[in-house]
């Protein structure tokens, strides 16, 4: 029986897919976990998220960032273990990366998981196009935290 493969032998899951066993570590709680594409500190991104969290009237106790590379996987449910987020703002990061298969409206608020999402692109993707930051702010970010029209877990 040559042609029946050998399943106790053959590559179900890769390696690079560890990560979403990972238990997350010792991580602040935080009311906003932010998920984005690397920075630098003192970058204009970084000027830009801290910008847009003092818009969101959020102290930097508030807020959590975890920054992923495109090749990089967290696992979502470590995160929301630890971190025990109200919402999650994710900026050019794909769900895949987090381990979850859901797709997201774009700048708009999203409930899953008992967590309002909010996703929209990069930093430094938003930086070159002022309409994409205007959409967050006005469909996403200030209907959830300042005129909290759309109520948080």
């Amino acid at each position: 029986m040559s042609g029946i493969p050998d399943i106790i032998n053959s590559k179900i899951v890769g390696t690079e897919w560890d990560a979403l066993w990972q238990d997350a570590g010792a991580l602040p709680e935080a009311k906003l976990l932010v998920i984005t594409a690397p920075y630098s500190p003192g970058s204009a991104e970084a000027v830009q998220l801290q910008k847009m969290m003092q818009a969101c009237g959020l102290e930097p106790k508030d807020h959590y960032v975890v920054q992923l590379q495109s090749w990089e996987l967290k696992a979502w449910h470590s995160l929301r273990d630890v971190v025990k987020p109200e919402a999650v703002l994710v900026l050019g990061i794909s769900p895949r990366q987090l381990g979850i298969s859901v797709q997201f409206y774009l700048y708009a608020p999203n409930r899953f998981n008992d967590t309002i999402w909010i996703a929209a692109p990069s930093l430094s993707d938003m930086e070159q196009q002022p309409d994409a930051k205007k959409q967050l702010w006005q469909l996403g970010l200030k209907p959830v935290f300042v005129d909290k029209t759309v109520s948080l877990p």
